[in-house]
């Protein structure tokens, strides 16, 4: 059944005699997993096509009517929910900002009333909630489903999320680093769809990273892989929260910007003054660049993605320098890997990892569809 769903996943729409083609399973079975799949609303018929030879074929595609997933983004300055179906549209979208609440119980103040009407309003509907996913900023212990320290973060050391999320909201629930549920977005919903190993880099008031292997997310012993925003740029640089010195985090974050100019405190703000030509302000934009094409060669160098996706509230003032950071960057790779640099904007912009928590639902129902059913049928 697994084998089935990602089959469907991969073309968005295929046939059955396709899919027999693709799975080697035989035709007699395809068509009991098939009608299996469409009595659990999982998957449905779509209208007939014409094939090359006037034969109508029936295509399969999931079924967007039954099921939703929500995506919860716990960011260090907005709160943001969103509501998706099995293709991954989005149907709803609720945020807010939090930058005058401080740990767990201020957060939980605004989520939980939010998602108490969420969860009626989709059940009025008539949907079916597939569960939880929650993106925040990590380390994170997996095992224990709490976050560690999380640099700029605090409040939340050691908080049990995915027990609390559990308890007070009766969904399954999956947690995951923001950087790691951004890089899913872009595996199940964006681009991903094509590319086997990319790494997304989210930058804002931190910088983290998601880095995606043979299509799987990949975590490293201590859940530390991707800690871009903590590679040392600056041997001499400033003491980063998370102990080291000189990190990315210290310089080319949001803060880390902003600290570096005399001339204001937002970026809205440095973006104006650059525009009027302020001396100050195109250094700190010039330093700034030039510590995004260090970073991103060190991480084409230690990962040697086939992408490298860009996204978080720092990227659209970075946009418009994106063609000459790659120019930079293709004089400083390998000659036999330079033509093959490829840099993009992440799909759902601040939404990103909102959309890659659900997609951690996604993940678990293509991997485990029978699974994910029973624990609903458990809730």
């Amino acid at each position: 059944m697994s084998e089935v769903l990602e089959r469907i996943w991969q073309h968005q729409q295929i046939s059955r005699v396709e899919l027999v083609e693709h799975t080697g399973l035989t035709s007699g079975t395809i068509t009991n997993l098939t009608h299996e799949l469409i009595e659990l609303k999982l998957i449905r018929e779509f209208e007939a096509v014409s094939g090359n030879v006037g034969r109508r074929r029936v295509m399969l595609g999931f079924d967007p009517s039954l099921y939703r997933i929500i995506g919860l983004d716990i960011g260090r300055a907005t709160l943001e929910i969103v509501v998706v179906d099995l293709n991954g549209k989005i149907i709803k979208t609720i945020e807010r900002d939090m930058s005058d609440r401080k740990g767990p119980d201020d957060y939980f103040e605004v989520i939980d009333p939010l998602m108490n009407e969420l969860k009626r309003e989709i059940e009025t509907a008539g949907h079916s909630i597939l569960g939880l996913g929650a993106g925040v900023p990590g380390p994170m212990d997996y095992s224990a489903g709490s976050l560690l320290d999380p640099p700029n973060f605090p409040g939340w050391k050691g908080f049990p999320l995915q027990r609390t999320l559990e308890e007070k909201f009766g969904l399954v629930t999956l947690i995951e680093d923001d950087a790691r549920t951004s890089a899913m977005a872009e595996r199940w919903y964006g681009l991903g769809r094509s590319v086997q190993d990319l790494v997304f880099i989210t930058m804002g008031i931190g910088i983290g990273g998601g880095v995606v292997h043979g299509g799987k997310i990949v975590r490293g012993t201590n859940g530390l892989c991707g800690q871009v925003g903590h590679m040392t740029i600056l041997l001499d640089g400033k003491i980063c929260d998370c102990g080291n010195r000189g990190c990315w985090e210290t310089v080319g974050s949001i803060p880390g910007i902003l600290s570096r100019w005399s001339g204001g405190n937002t970026m809205e703000q440095l973006k104006e003054a650059i525009r009027q030509g302020d001396a100050e302000a195109l250094e700190c934009m010039e330093n700034t660049l030039g510590y995004l094409e260090t970073a991103l060669i060190n991480v084409y160098n230690m990962y040697d993605p086939e992408l490298v996706v860009l996204g978080g509230r720092l990227y659209p003032y970075l946009a418009d320098y994106l063609l000459p950071v790659q120019n930079h960057l293709r004089s400083r790779l390998y000659a036999f890997a330079k033509d093959r640099l490829r840099i993009e904007p992440s799909t759902f912009g601040t939404s990103q990892s909102a959309v890659g928590a659900a997609a951690l639902l996604f993940g678990f129902l293509l991997s485990e569809p029978v699974r994910l059913l029973a624990l609903n049928d458990g809730a």
